[in-house]
């Protein structure tokens, strides 16, 4: 279920009209009934500070739709001038007994929200193993938009690549989606794992007796090597496909990333440094120098956003929204509706639906307590990394938790001028990374130990008399492997 909502959530324009939304809805749904068919036979389980932040995403729009009769109309900030008008004509006054001035959108947020939690929640209750095939899953398909962002590149308003599509970023790359910076939020949250495997494997060896600097050139014409070099050259194409997406945000982010990457990996290149100092120097210099060359791009490729000389004007009149409403806000969902009471005069060609600020917005809609989530959220975010980060050797999915909180930062970052949460897709995406992100760190080591035990105990065990007289050949040292998942 988690493989399909992966796949099936860009298909339609992101997953934005009503249609893909509501499969993706009911989707959840079934993962969240599936989750908790069975809650006792998973190992990997929500540690208590995850179901409370969980309980307080989950629960917070319902706040909002509970009936309070008996109160005045404007008890709280901002309702009255709604009200007055509706009395005025004659609509039902009954709808500000609630504390959303527009029940309906909060129902619909609360519904889009079900999608994030039930992948979050789907996401943690599977074994290291299973995540890293969501993971390649996640890479293919950032890899798949990138490559249809190229091919969309410089076409003509007409052309079958956008879908029929209708929107102003004619010229760049979008993929399904209706904004190039969407796609870039996408490429942005792939790329960091997609490099960290690709480090991860680069120089693994299933033999550790070919040793030296032969051995590690050798190691390229292997099995594992082709995997290297496979990794290696998506988190090339992602970086083409985010250049060709014209997103100023996203070419940014996409070089704070590869700085990111270089520096939490240089110094563990295929788990525990395998080429030594020199690879680590030749890491950095590498990470770096791409970082470096994507400076020229930014200028020359970025295309200017019609609302780029707009966007600090309409986060001043967020604001403004926001003092008004203060401190319960308009209600989850209903920034599109309220914001234009607020909208200055030099917006007023554009119909404004999103403030591309989503802590603006979210703080719009949900006042005091969306501030108090956003820091609970945060919170344990920074917590998880000092579980995720230590001095002793990385296994694979241990690169992969940390691709993917650095994924999870930059799309932090990238919301600060845009809104890639409030799409069902990246929402998605997001809540997959959060998944990994917070699993257990150790649950690989544990497997492998368990693994091991196992196969000391079932040799130990002495022999019944009727096979006693069988002669018992010593395994050889090919058959006496056991599959490590530090080793792939």
């Amino acid at each position: 279920m988690l493989t399909f909502v992966l796949l099936f959530a860009p298909l339609f324009r992101g997953g934005m009209p009503p249609v893909p939304r509501a499969v993706l809805e009911l989707s959840a749904v079934l993962i969240l009934l599936l989750a908790l068919w069975e809650p006792g036979a998973c190992k990997f389980t929500l540690a208590r500070r995850e179901i409370f932040a969980l309980a307080l995403l989950f629960l917070f729009p319902l706040l909002y739709l509970v009936p309070l009769p008996g109160l005045p109309l404007g008890w709280l900030p901002g309702r009255e001038p709604y009200a007055d008008t509706f009395s005025l004509l004659g609509g039902d006054l009954g709808l500000f007994t609630r504390l959303s001035l527009f029940p309906s959108e909060t129902l619909s947020a609360w519904l889009t929200t079900l999608v994030p939690v039930a992948v979050f929640i789907g996401t943690r209750l599977l074994d290291s193993r299973r995540l890293y095939r969501l993971a390649q899953v996640l890479i293919a398909i950032a890899a798949a938009q990138a490559v249809l962002g190229l091919m969309q590149f410089g076409a003509d308003r007409d052309s079958p690549l956008y879908l029929g599509m209708t929107f102003t970023h004619f010229g760049s790359g979008v993929g399904t989606y209706t904004n190039r910076n969407h796609l870039a939020g996408l490429i942005e949250m792939a790329l960091p794992i997609t490099l960290a495997l690709f480090l991860y494997f680069l120089g693994r060896k299933a033999n550790r007796s070919s040793a030296g600097w032969r051995g590690r050139l050798v190691f390229f014409a292997s099995m594992r090597g082709h995997v290297a070099f496979v990794y290696g050259a998506v988190a090339l194409l992602l970086i083409i496909g985010v250049i060709f997406t014209r997103s100023r945000m996203g070419i940014s982010l996409t070089m704070l990333g590869l700085v990111l990457v270089t520096f939490a990996f240089s110094r563990r290149i295929g788990g525990e440094n395998v080429y030594g100092p020199a690879g680590t120097v030749v890491a950095v210099a590498v990470g770096l120098g791409i970082a470096i060359g994507l400076a020229p791009v930014l200028d020359r490729f970025t295309a200017q956003d019609p609302l780029q000389d707009l966007r600090w004007t309409m986060f001043s009149a967020t604001v403004e929204g926001i003092r008004n409403l203060f401190p319960l806000g308009s209600g989850p969902g209903t920034y599109a509706d309220v914001f234009h009471a607020f909208q200055p005069i030099e917006l007023g060609r554009w119909f404004i639906n999103h403030a591309h600020n989503d802590y603006l917005q979210w703080m719009f809609e949900g006042g005091a307590i969306v501030a108090l989530v956003i820091i609970v959220l945060l919170g344990l975010y920074i917590w998880q990394w000092g579980k995720v980060w230590t001095k002793d050797a990385w296994s694979r999915f241990r690169f992969i938790q940390v691709g993917a909180g650095i994924g999870i930062f930059l799309l932090l970052l990238h919301e600060l001028v845009d809104y890639n949460l409030a799409i069902p897709a990246n929402m998605v995406y997001f809540a997959l990374l959060a998944g990994i992100f917070f699993s257990d760190p150790n649950q690989e080591a544990v497997a492998w130990s368990r693994q091991g035990r196992r196969r000391r105990t079932s040799f130990s065990e002495p022999l019944s008399p009727a096979t006693a007289s069988v002669k018992v050949e010593p395994m050889s040292p090919a058959s006496d492997q056991i599959e490590n998942p530090f080793a792939d």
